[in-house]
């Protein structure tokens, strides 16, 4: 199984930094484009719909937002504030006995809809900044560097458990270790490059949306518990399904918009 997991996130790693540093924009939107409506198709089992008009229609309104979104038919900075705010309300919804009316079909739906196409967009609209490719890089290394850090950091030092009832192994030690990596690995490289003042609001950012993949992590794993799914599908050898591995990016691409917004970067 590790031998499977290793090989696949190999193939995955080399494919995305492919498509990510080709001049052709389309490549990268086409790869995220796909990948996104895999993990919405995905998606739809947590919805618990079997019947196939309920999903063609439910595709449909995914496309038809994220052709909106694509088409610059939403302001971004409004888009931003929309993701954020639907975000903190999940996380309550997560960590809480709140919202529990979110289990409900077409909450459900609609929840998948705007989360997914909205930070699939912001994932594209990364590139298309000076820089795009590296900023999307340093995006995707903060989620991944804090998921891979609450790992091993938890496997060795791990006690306390961080939400028990969602998922057992996740410990606030790990959580705090993850956190630590990020800084450990984006403080030396923003304050080389960055004036003072944008590195620490960069790293405030890499920090913010660190917590937020976590948290996102934990949204998806609350989901998967209620409707008794282990793997939201097994489509990647040794990894599960499209959204077992990009859960906390859909959590965290939102909050890493906003601190590129507000840092003047993304317009």
């Amino acid at each position: 199984m590790l031998k499977q997991r290793i090989i696949t996130a190999l193939i995955l790693v080399a494919a995305l930094l492919l498509v990510l540093f080709n001049d052709n924009a389309w490549y990268w939107r086409g790869f995220v484009g796909v990948a996104i409506l895999l993990g919405f198709y995905e998606w739809l089992k947590f919805c618990g719909i079997s019947d196939l008009g309920t999903k063609a229609f439910s595709i449909v309104l995914f496309l038809i937002l994220a052709y909106c979104l694509y088409a610059a038919y939403v302001p971004i900075e409004l888009g931003i504030i929309v993701l954020c705010l639907l975000w903190l309300l999940l996380f309550v919804f997560t960590f809480t006995a709140y919202l529990q009316v979110l289990h409900k079909l077409w909450f459900k739906v609609l929840i998948g809809v705007i989360t997914l196409a909205g930070s699939a967009w912001l994932v594209v609209e990364f590139k298309t900044i000076s820089n795009g490719a590296w900023w999307v890089f340093g995006f995707l290394l903060t989620v991944s560097a804090a998921d891979i850090g609450a790992y091993f950091t938890g496997k060795r030092f791990g006690k306390t458990k961080l939400a028990p009832n969602i998922s057992p192994g996740k410990t606030i030690e790990g959580l705090i270790g993850g956190l630590l990596i990020v800084i450990v690995i984006f403080a030396p490289i923003l304050f080389s490059i960055f004036d003072s003042a944008a590195a620490l609001l960069l790293l405030l950012t890499s920090v913010v949306t660190a917590l937020a993949s976590v948290a996102g992590d934990l949204f998806e794993s609350k989901l998967k518990r209620y409707v008794g799914l282990k793997d939201s599908s097994q489509i990647l050898p040794g990894h599960g399904g499209i959204l077992d591995r990009i859960d906390g990016m859909l959590a965290g691409a939102p909050f890493f918009a906003a601190g590129l917004l507000l840092l003047g970067y993304l317009s």
